[in-house]
């Protein structure tokens, strides 16, 4: 980005509700050279905005192979998200970035990959998964573990399923698991109930995960239980971020003398910077 405060127009070309909270938009820039240079990794996100509206930072859940698209998943959390909510195809809306970090894939390739996703955190791991997909022959053994309390809540459920005969074939594991949802024919418990389900090794595996905070510690003693390596466990946030580029302060963690802005140095953070600062989670 030559500014990083440049808004780009556009334009979105289809709407999916995912849930009743959740719905996916695939836009495409208005500027074909914008198109044309425009790139992310996996776990960056953008400031998207709606003039005389507002912005809100969402993460981008497609893959970066796909280029003059992309797709958000947003959640309907106040008055920004949803008139964004009430967009149709046709409409216009701006977009800062990508900013952020994302997750390191270029480190993940020739070893296995388990992604655990939790609720909305499913958004940014999918943009993980269809970048491994898309360079299945660089990667060894994927499992993907989607988490919701009901299956209607259960984001990208169908496109999920829908992978069911490739997945198999490709030595992909697909587990969607709910916990509150008698009715459900598939999997049942927390998503790290079913991490020792994974086809991952854990001596040969890296580790994606994103949830809320409060489930964070028992997915890691889990992940540790079961030989995963803790250097190779990577968490993404999305919490209390604003400007996207680290001068509001008001996504600022940690103490005075060792301050993380989720922003800037996340949203994706290694294991050991999770577990030693502080109000991270």
């Amino acid at each position: 980005m030559d500014n990083v405060y440049s808004v780009y127009k556009c334009r979105v070309l289809r709407t999916y509700d995912l849930t009743d909270e959740e719905k996916l938009f695939l836009f495409r820039f208005e500027d074909s050279v914008i198109a044309e240079k425009w790139g992310f990794i996996p776990g960056q996100f953008v400031q998207l905005t709606l003039p005389g509206v507002g912005e809100v930072p969402i993460s981008i859940c497609s893959s970066p192979m796909r280029k003059g698209f992309f797709e958000l998943c947003i959640k309907t959390a106040g008055r920004v998200t949803q008139k964004i909510h009430e967009m149709k195809p046709g409409d216009i809306a701006g977009v800062r970035g990508p900013y952020g970090n994302g997750f390191p894939v270029q480190k993940f390739e020739e070893k296995d990959l388990l992604l655990i996703g939790c609720g909305i955190g499913m958004a940014p791991l999918r943009s993980v998964f269809m970048y491994a997909v898309d360079n299945r022959w660089k990667f060894g053994n994927i499992t993907v573990i989607n988490s919701a309390r009901t299956g209607n809540k259960l984001l990208f459920r169908k496109e999920l399923e829908a992978m069911r005969d490739m997945a198999e074939a490709e030595n992909i594991r697909i587990i969607q698991t709910v916990t509150r949802d008698p009715d459900w024919p598939g999997w049942v418990g927390r998503a790290q109930e079913h991490i020792r389900h994974a086809n991952t090794n854990p001596k040969n595996s890296y580790v994606c995960v994103c949830g809320p905070p409060q489930v964070y510690h028992e997915i890691f003693e889990k992940l540790i239980e079961g030989g995963y390596n803790p250097r190779n466990i990577y968490v993404t946030l999305e919490r209390r971020m604003k400007c996207g580029v680290g001068k509001c302060g008001h996504c600022i963690a940690g103490s005075s003398t060792f301050l993380k802005y989720i922003c800037i140095d996340g949203p994706v953070f290694g294991y050991y910077d999770i577990i030693s600062v502080s109000g991270l989670i």
